[in-house]
């Protein structure tokens, strides 16, 4: 495959109104985030990422990718509705990772994640990093999503799954593949608060400088960024999310487009941000364009 294209989306949160649950199911942490949610769940439509994904469908990527935060609470019921929502669109390829609020507390697998096996790849939470070929692109995802106390919201990769990442990383250099990372907590200090961050993303950090990535991709901060990973000329892109009613600029709901075409010795790879103003109308910025030679 030639020419691959790449739509990211994040941080969905589909709709908790229009699903019915125990009351019991709030007994937890869930209660917090369920107040939260009711003073925030105007700021996240769904009417605004049936927008969004209609924009998406017109570009007709090859791969869907979703970091995170499809649900509210992490309830059974919600893992449900988002399996109906992935089942309703139109792509052909569709890959995902889990987010904070995915894995609010602790959850049995069969009635959590387990709905989403068909697009994450994933038979338990021990199965990452889920590494998904395409052609000449390889997609690393990353679950660093952990439950948490109250009032955090932290990620951690842990020592198994970052030893995985290593060897994974080493043997798709070996076959001189398109390495995209996808995870959901940025990898980076200053992003977010300490009480929202990936706990042990120094030792990530120090293993993406040394095996390599070409891209890295993430969500969580409900925020576009394009900045570079480290001292690197590795493109790290968030997104905001792709339910915001925002107008603030780079918070307002957006997708990012990503298109690699594969020639001879190298890969050119373009990026651009569409975001839906506050007239409704898609904006479009440049985000990156990059000759990347095979190492």
């Amino acid at each position: 495959m030639k020419r691959f294209t790449i739509a990211h989306i994040s941080d969905i949160h589909l709709p908790l109104e229009s699903i019915q649950f125990p009351k019991l199911s709030l007994m937890n942490k869930r209660f917090l985030s369920f107040l939260s949610w009711k003073k925030r769940r105007f700021s996240l439509q769904k009417k605004i990422l049936d927008i969004v994904i209609q924009d998406i469908t017109k570009a007709s990527p090859n791969l869907l990718l979703i970091s995170g935060d499809l649900t509210n609470l992490a309830l059974p019921e919600e893992f449900k509705q988002a399996a109906e929502w992935l089942h309703s669109l139109p792509f052909q390829n569709i890959n995902l990772i889990p987010g904070n609020h995915d894995t609010l507390i602790k959850t049995q697998w069969h009635n959590s994640h387990a709905f989403w096996t068909p697009w994450s790849q994933a038979y338990s939470f021990d199965d990452y990093p889920i590494i998904t070929h395409y052609g000449s692109v390889a997609i690393v995802g990353i679950n660093s999503a952990i439950p948490t106390i109250p009032f955090f919201a932290n990620g951690q990769i842990g020592k198994n799954q970052l030893e995985r990442i290593k060897y994974a990383l080493q043997k798709l250099k070996q076959e001189k593949l398109f390495k995209i990372i996808v995870l959901h907590h940025p990898p980076m200090s200053g992003i977010v608060s300490e009480r929202k961050a990936l706990t042990d993303r120094v030792k990530l950090q120090k293993i993406l400088y040394k095996e390599g990535a070409d891209i890295i991709l993430f969500g969580h901060v409900h925020k576009t960024i394009t900045k570079k990973f480290m001292d690197t000329n590795i493109p790290m892109l968030g997104i905001a999310s792709a339910s915001s009613n925002s107008s603030r600029p780079n918070y307002q709901a957006a997708w990012r487009k990503i298109v690699i075409e594969k020639q001879e010795d190298h890969y050119h790879v373009y990026s651009t941000v569409r975001s839906l103003n506050k007239n409704g109308d898609f904006s479009q910025t440049h985000s990156f364009y990059i000759n990347h030679y095979f190492q």
